[in-house]
């Protein structure tokens, strides 16, 4: 069974403690803003496909929300150089990213496209924009995959 190291427990619990500025989905201080991949790729200092391995759900604290951990492992990088195991931290809000089945449950085992900034928290990541590009990788269609690519190309 794969466990999240205590000390990054402890430093996403310490993010439910300062509110978040962004509880829906802003881009660019645009609501609901439509984006591209060339957009969030030109926004995000890493992009990867990551399959879902765990997910470690918390309740709020102090004034904050719920929250989740999830724990990724890297299966490929568009840009940036990512660790073996990504750590994607999102609240429970209308502003969060979730990993979940139709059920609610962690879609453990499923691939995801990433767009990624880092948290709040040393070695803790959040997705760019929750409304965005980020997604389950089988909804990655050839063209959006040829568009990667030639983006990670140009960045090497």
């Amino acid at each position: 069974m794969t466990r999240i190291a205590p000390w990054l427990i402890a430093a996403t619990l310490s993010l439910t403690l300062v509110p978040q500025a962004q509880a829906v989905c802003s881009y660019h201080g645009e609501l609901y803003s439509r984006t591209t991949l060339q957009q969030e790729f030109a926004d995000a200092p890493l992009v990867v496909r990551a399959r879902l391995i765990l997910a470690l759900n918390g309740g709020p604290m102090s004034e904050g929300d719920p929250w989740t951990v999830y724990q990724l492992e890297t299966v490929s990088a568009f840009k940036g150089e990512p660790p073996r195991r990504v750590y994607v931290v999102t609240e429970r809000n209308s502003g969060g990213f979730y990993m979940d089945r139709d059920d609610g449950e962690a879609d453990v085992g499923q691939d995801y496209l990433l767009f990624l900034q880092p948290a709040d928290a040393e070695g803790t990541w959040r997705v760019n924009y929750s409304c965005g590009q980020s997604r389950p990788w089988r909804e990655v269609d050839a063209a959006a995959q040829e568009t990667l690519q030639a983006l990670s190309t140009v960045v090497e």
